[in-house]
């Protein structure tokens, strides 16, 4: 059989992966988005080509000959960013594992590395690069497999393909860099000589040489810049040319290549989480793709003995694990125990119903602890079974989420990054258990866990199955409402562009705004939000499109949205999501109600849909004032802001006075606005060109009052400041109750992507106390309202929503109003506002 030959220039690889793709991590915090690029490309590459030989080729330094013949040869590159320099090493090593001969040498740039096994051994041979230099080894046995933008558009060329986009032979792509010069290289060509006029030089003369040779032919400026240039000319052909006689010590059997991959590199690829890869079977060979901590072994639950061996087992270890799949998994954490649905629907042996029959009694037995993974749902699932879940539960996703600090929205990828396949997945549980248990007391998170995040894991639950009623008829009329104004909308749009167009399509609504009607707009011609708000004053079109695209928005989420969701009782059931956000705020789903517009006209719409369950009962509405400002007095010890909240003075007039250098009675409304943006606006980490737009002032005038905000608050600067630096020092960042997130790119070379982090760093403590205030009282007020027929039946950020009987409104109003006041001793007190109404819009 015939060698083929797959070199890999793998200095443009790597870096092409890298900006190619987002900044991807692993559950260790290491970066691996370069090295998933460089192997999703590779491994492509092995399956399409199948390789005999194979070379990664990378520069080893940065001096070669040519800076020696031209000082500033690739002088004005960047150095490369710390988080690619960290995946350089690992990449090495993986490729190595790989088995994949790698040749870098000290003073050989590796496009000479490339053209030099290139042509020594003469085999078909293709060539990965996304470097046009690499053009010039073109030949009858060298094509190239060129990496046009990012990882995934490539294209291979050969003579004829060469020759069809630039009119002349592959090897004289030196002659034209050598005129036109390249900027990235920094090889300075003839001044003056673009890329088009280089061309037609080539495609006419060939060489540099012969073209120098019928200078004559050549007139006016053009020949005088080319005789200028000369010297510089030369020496960029000398500098572009690669050398493909470098004395590497290599031979041809040392780049044999052995395919498919065996365990070690499924192991490396599992342990960087590329599920992608991992999941191709034709890359591997004889693989144990369990790759358990601990040699599991699975069972089937395929008779009643089974099962009362199972249920001994339990009882004896007192804690088991459980896992609603496909199937049901039971363990206590030596054997997969595994209830296959598929058999109990066929007739088996242990149908579903004597399963969960005999499980019921350990499910409520307070001794015996349950291991789960989401355990919300869990307690779904069994109430439809009329199964309760009493005694300890420790819920893996929860104690993920916080311990890692990172979203957590699956068990699979749980299990995948934990070295686990799904089939083991409750053994996994009980050795993940154990992980987490010890690191949620290393990281001072017991009360946390133990006392606000598992207890709140039920009260969602309570919540969910309350549910919330809607007044339909109030839908149905918001509904036609909505429509109505969206279809006059439409019409005066179409009829203000003089054309009929999609007005939900950005590419034809660009086309409008910005070709049409040739209104402002960026390089993209972005028709985003907050380009519209830009442009609002220069055409009528503009705000009656911002219209259109809230009330559309606002139709489809919670119009049509809410319409899909109703239940047969008349309410609907949102899906409160514990793990999601890194702050520790509450999401939901199925509706959204955690991102109903706040204190607009559109917000109380929405909300006039939601209504008592009867009209016997009301909605007491009790939300905390101000508690992100409340949290930052106590956290920083901001004396201004302190005493304005123990006074009961008004923390935004307070504000504006040191902002505007005035007395109290000297603020004006549009003053104590201002003031009331900036302060929210430290605690989210507002620029000055941010603050600027919100209020509308220049940068200069914003960025006074942001210092002028400081020099009165210095221990809110100095707070906001310490935030940052912890999260530098220790890669973290924590709330009152050591709720932590984790700050990955507090340290990035990305100017932008640094200061998101940081100030994510400094909203990330004050956010995070909010929401572990918030749920410390939710858990309380559920407790305390079990001595009452009041249901706790929504939560939306600070805010609570209590389904009560009017003849219990005021004792129940009072238990609220305690809880919440009280849930945690704070150096500043903690108020709420309070209101009772049959339906929800008539509170606030």
């Amino acid at each position: 059989m015939a060698n083929k030959l797959v070199l890999v220039d793998g200095n443009s690889l790597f870096y092409r992966a890298f900006y190619a793709l987002p900044p991807l991590q692993n559950e260790n915090g290491e970066y691996t988005n370069a090295i998933y690029g460089f192997c999703n490309i590779l491994t492509k590459i092995i399956t399409d080509f199948k390789p005999t030989h194979l070379v990664v080729a990378f520069d080893a330094g940065k001096h070669t000959f040519r800076n020696d013949l031209y000082a500033e040869y690739k002088a004005t590159r960047k150095p490369m960013p710390p988080e690619l320099v960290s995946q350089a090493k690992p990449l090495r090593e993986l490729l190595a594992l790989m088995g994949i001969k790698v040749i870098e040498k000290p003073g050989v740039e590796a496009d000479d590395i490339l053209g030099t096994v290139a042509h020594r051994f003469l085999d078909d041979t293709i060539i990965v690069t996304g470097d046009r230099d690499i053009f010039q080894l073109i030949d009858d046995n060298t094509h190239v497999f060129f990496t046009k933008k990012g990882i995934s558009d490539v294209q291979v060329i050969d003579e004829a393909e060469f020759k069809k986009q630039y009119g002349f032979n592959p090897i004289n792509i030196v002659d034209l860099k050598a005129l036109q010069g390249d900027a990235s290289d920094n090889i300075p060509g003839a001044k003056g000589v673009g890329e088009k006029t280089a061309k037609d030089l080539i495609q006419k003369y060939t060489t540099i040489e012969n073209v120098y040779a019928h200078i004559d032919e050549i007139k006016g400026k053009l020949q005088e810049k080319l005789v200028d240039s000369k010297p510089m000319v030369e020496l960029s052909k000398t500098l572009a040319t690669i050398n493909d006689k470098v004395d590497l010590g290599c031979e041809l059997e040392e780049c044999t290549f052995a395919f498919p991959f065996g365990q070690e590199v499924f192991d490396a690829m599992t342990k960087y989480n590329f599920k992608s890869i991992t999941k191709r079977v034709e890359l591997f060979d004889s693989v144990d793709k369990t790759m358990v901590l601990k040699q599991f072994e699975t069972k089937e639950i395929d008779c009643v003995e089974t099962l009362d061996y199972v249920i001994d087992n339990i009882k004896n270890k007192k804690q088991f694990a459980f896992v609603i799949a496909e199937d049901f998994h039971i363990s206590t954490g030596e054997t997969e125990f595994v209830l296959k649905t598929e058999n109990t629907l066929l007739g088996g042996l242990v149908s579903t119903e004597l399963f969960f029959e005999k499980l019921k009694p350990v499910f409520e037995d307070i001794n015996i602890m349950k291991i789960v993974f989401d355990y919300k749902t869990v307690l779904h699932f069994l109430d439809k079974l009329s199964i309760s879940v009493f005694g300890k539960v420790f819920d893996v996703a929860i104690a993920k989420h916080l311990v890692d600090g990172i979203s957590v929205k699956d068990i699979e990828s749980s299990l995948n990054s934990f070295n686990v396949e799904d089939c083991f997945c409750s053994c996994a549980l009980c050795e993940m258990k154990q992980k987490y248990e010890s690191s949620i007391e290393e990281l001072g998170m017991h009360k946390l866990f133990y006392d606000v995040e598992m207890p709140l894991a039920f009260v969602l639950f309570s919540m969910e199955k309350q549910g919330f009623m809607v007044d339909q008829e109030r839908l149905k009329e918001l509904g036609e409402i909505y429509s109505t104004e969206i279809e006059i909308l439409k019409e005066k749009i179409i009829e203000l562009a003089g054309e009929s167009f999609n007005i939900d399509s950005p590419k034809q609504l660009g086309g409008i705004l910005f070709d049409k009607l040739m209104l402002s707009h960026d390089k993209k011609k972005s028709t985003d939000i907050d380009q519209l708000l830009a442009i609002e004053n220069e055409h009528e079109i503009v705000p009656l499109i911002i219209r259109y695209r809230k009330l559309a928005k606002l139709n489809n989420t919670y119009i049509k949205g809410i319409a899909e969701r109703i239940d047969v009782d008349g309410k609907i059931r949102t899906n409160f999501k514990q793990t999601l956000t890194t702050t520790g705020r509450l999401s939901s789903t199925d509706p959204n109600l955690q991102n109903l517009p706040i204190r607009t006209e559109e917000s109380r719409e929405i909300r006039s849909m939601f209504v008592a369950s009867s009209k016997d009962n009301v909605l007491i509405d009790v939300d905390y004032s101000q508690i992100e400002l409340r949290v930052l007095a106590h956290m920083s010890g901001d004396e201004i802001f302190s005493d304005a909240f123990k006074t009961g003075e008004d923390v935004h007039t307070s504000t504006a006075c040191g902002v505007f250098g005035v007395e109290p009675e000297q603020v004006t409304k549009e003053m104590r606005r201002t003031a009331k943006i900036v302060n929210f606006g430290v605690i989210y980490g507002i620029s000055e060109y941010g603050l600027a737009k919100d209020i509308g002032v220049s940068p200069k005038d914003a960025k006074r009052y942001i210092q002028n905000f400081y020099y009165n608050h210095p221990k809110v600067d100095l707070f906001m400041k310490q935030a940052v630096q912890t999260a530098r020092e220790t890669g973290r960042v924590g709330s009152l109750l050591n709720r932590s997130r984790k700050m990955l790119d507090i340290g990035a070379s990305n100017a932008m992507v640094r200061m998101r982090a940081e100030r994510a760093s400094q909203n990330m403590r004050l956010q995070g106390s909010a929401a572990d205030i918030i749920k410390l009282a939710m858990v309380s007020v559920f407790e305390k309202l079990k001595t009452t027929n009041a249901k706790m039946i929504m939560q939306v950020h600070d805010e609570l929503v209590i389904d009560c009987p009017k003849k219990e409104q005021e004792n129940v109003l009072k238990i609220v109003k305690e809880c919440m006041e009280n849930a945690i001793k704070l150096n500043v007190p903690l108020t709420v506002d309070a209101s009772v109404a049959y339906r929800w819009s008539e509170g606030h």
